[in-house]
């Protein structure tokens, strides 16, 4: 009787769990309020809040949506999921979901990953003019 009540409730869990998976919408939407986090703190750290600065925060928030439209990849494993990018021709995971929570990067990952992504996509649009 033990075993088939641990089993009911580990297939419950696993019920609960790929019911409440985040979509990659939710992860997009995670990962930029990660960004506007991280260009806010370097936006106060670097240049002070002023005019110029909020359209280059606009900007780069702007350039990193459009990216993670383009670029980012649901990986669904039942239980979870993650998402990637491909970047410098490297998959790249950026977040992993689980019960309903999507969880990204720290700031320092994030600007290491990100870092990256912007220089190609500025280099792309050199190359294009």
């Amino acid at each position: 009787m033990k075993k088939l009540l641990t089993l009911v409730v580990l297939l419950l869990i696993c019920i609960l769990m790929t019911l409440t998976r985040p979509n990659k919408e939710t992860h997009k939407e995670a990962m930029m309020k990660a960004v506007n986090e991280y260009v806010e703190e370097e936006m106060k750290a670097g240049m002070g809040i002023n005019m110029l600065a909020k359209l280059g925060k606009n900007v780069i928030v702007r350039t990193v949506s459009v990216l993670l439209d383009t670029q980012l990849e649901e990986h669904n494993y039942y239980l979870f999921n993650t998402t990637s990018a491909k970047i410098q021709g490297e998959e790249k995971i950026l977040s992993v979901g689980i019960l309903g929570h999507v969880f990204t990067f720290d700031k320092d990952m994030l600007r290491e990953k990100m870092e990256p992504l912007l220089k190609s996509k500025a280099g792309q649009s050199d190359k294009e003019q």
